[in-house]
């Protein structure tokens, strides 16, 4: 098959496909770099590093005023689905509660959560990982950093995943996911009005003025969603995906477990694993690109999971290596719409990952485990069994805070299918 005939079965959706892309991406990147895809309506598929960074920073020809998702979403979010000015003055409304410092005060407690999680199966020596640890501490992290109550967890990280997965749903339970999710976000807002203010997502928004004017209730639901949507996917993806390198290369468990700088690894699991494999843009004038030329109106997929396995960026990019320091990825997007919560996605990664090597060091995938991916923009590893030496759950953990003091500058089919710098952005 030619490569043009591969760029136009390109379905980001598919599971098949989201196994292993990489090779795909290899063959569009060298003969095919401005494919053009018949999935979802037609649209063009991106690959090379230099087009794709260009195509996230140049809004004014690639805007994201269309959305940023193929199948389209049923909302436009703020300000991921705006472009500067507009989108600069949302963040700068958000930035406060994004910075290294702002987020480093939720340290002790993602510490607590983590700790308590492992604590619920280090006795049993196995655990499924994502279904016991790094997807169910993500809404007990992000939620009250929103200011969304604990009972509403369940439903809506469920609502979420619809909407991220919208490719494997019907049109009704998209469109009902979309209704409670939207009534129940709006309705708390309101009420939100009538309290006493709280120092949370939802508090800083209702205080906020734009252009001198408060934002609507509906304004902020449409920024609530996309902090969501990044909250609950992305982070997870690469913390699985890290997990499972580390488990299989144990020589590196002891790298990192006696270094004292996290971040050059941190940074090359996010290239690696790029936990959003692309994202749309829409051209806003008639451009050449990748030597070819796209006219006003037309659909584009830049593929950062291609983009950081470029080789004419990165050497030896199909592998992971924890001391690349040289490492320009686009994991976290680049440009105006850079990924508002890298910070917090930094610190999750290094508490969770650091507290796995000390607590469970000699952790290691079930034998005959072969993961299987969730796709869409993102891709998620759905399970990860492992089993380890099973330690008396009445140890105490070493004190959360203390240990929490960073620097933050089918077990396969069958398991749950939920899955979310950020889960399931990289850029707001």
């Amino acid at each position: 098959m030619s490569a043009e005939e591969l760029a136009a079965a390109f379905d980001h959706g598919s599971e098949q496909l989201m196994r292993d892309p990489y090779p795909l991406y290899d063959a569009l990147r060298t003969q095919c770099p401005l494919g053009r895809s018949e999935k979802y309506d037609g649209f063009y598929v991106v690959s090379r590093y230099e087009d794709v960074k260009r195509v996230f920073s140049d809004y004014s020809n690639f805007t994201s005023t269309h959305g940023n998702s193929i199948p389209p979403q049923p909302i436009q979010m703020y300000p991921i689905d705006l472009d500067p000015p507009t989108q600069t003055k949302f963040r700068k409304v958000l930035n406060p509660a994004f910075t290294a410092e702002a987020v480093d005060q939720h340290a002790a407690r993602i510490q607590q959560t983590v700790d308590r999680y492992i604590d619920a199966f280090i006795a049993d020596g196995a655990a499924d990982l994502a279904a016991q640890l790094v997807r169910p501490i993500m809404p007990e992290i992000v939620l009250p950093i929103i200011g969304l109550p604990a009972e509403a967890a369940t439903e809506t990280v469920e609502q979420i995943d619809i909407l991220t997965r919208r490719h494997k749903h019907d049109e009704r339970t998209i469109y009902e996911a979309y209704q409670g999710i939207t009534k129940y976000i709006v309705g708390l807002v309101a009420q939100r009005r009538q309290s006493a203010p709280a120092d949370d997502i939802i508090g800083l928004l209702l205080k906020a003025k734009i252009d001198g004017a408060e934002l609507s209730d509906e304004a902020i639901y449409r920024t609530v969603m996309i902090v969501l949507f990044g909250g609950l996917d992305t982070t997870t993806s690469v913390l699985l995906e890290a997990i499972y390198f580390l488990a299989a290369n144990p020589e590196q468990k002891e790298v990192l477990r006696n270094s004292d700088d996290w971040s050059v690894a941190i940074e090359e699991f996010v290239r690696f694993t790029s936990p959003v494999q692309g994202l749309k843009r829409t051209v806003n004038a008639d451009v050449a690109l990748s030597g070819g030329k796209l006219q006003f109106g037309e659909i584009i997929l830049a593929l950062l999971g291609s983009a950081n396995r470029d080789p004419e960026v990165f050497d030896r990019p199909d592998r992971c290596l924890l001391d690349r320091e040289e490492n320009p990825h686009l994991g976290f997007g680049i440009g105006a719409h850079i990924c508002l919560g890298r910070y917090l996605a930094r610190l999750e990664m290094k508490i969770v990952l650091r507290t796995l090597l000390e607590r469970i060091p000699d952790f290691a995938v079930v034998p005959g485990f072969t993961p299987a991916y969730l796709a869409g923009e993102t891709r998620g590893m759905k399970a990860l069994p492992i089993r380890f030496t099973p330690t008396a759950t009445d140890r105490q953990p070493e004190n959360a805070a203390g240990r929490a003091d960073l620097d933050v500058g089918e077990a396969t089919e069958t398991a749950t299918n939920r899955s979310p710098e950020w889960g399931g952005r990289p850029a707001v």
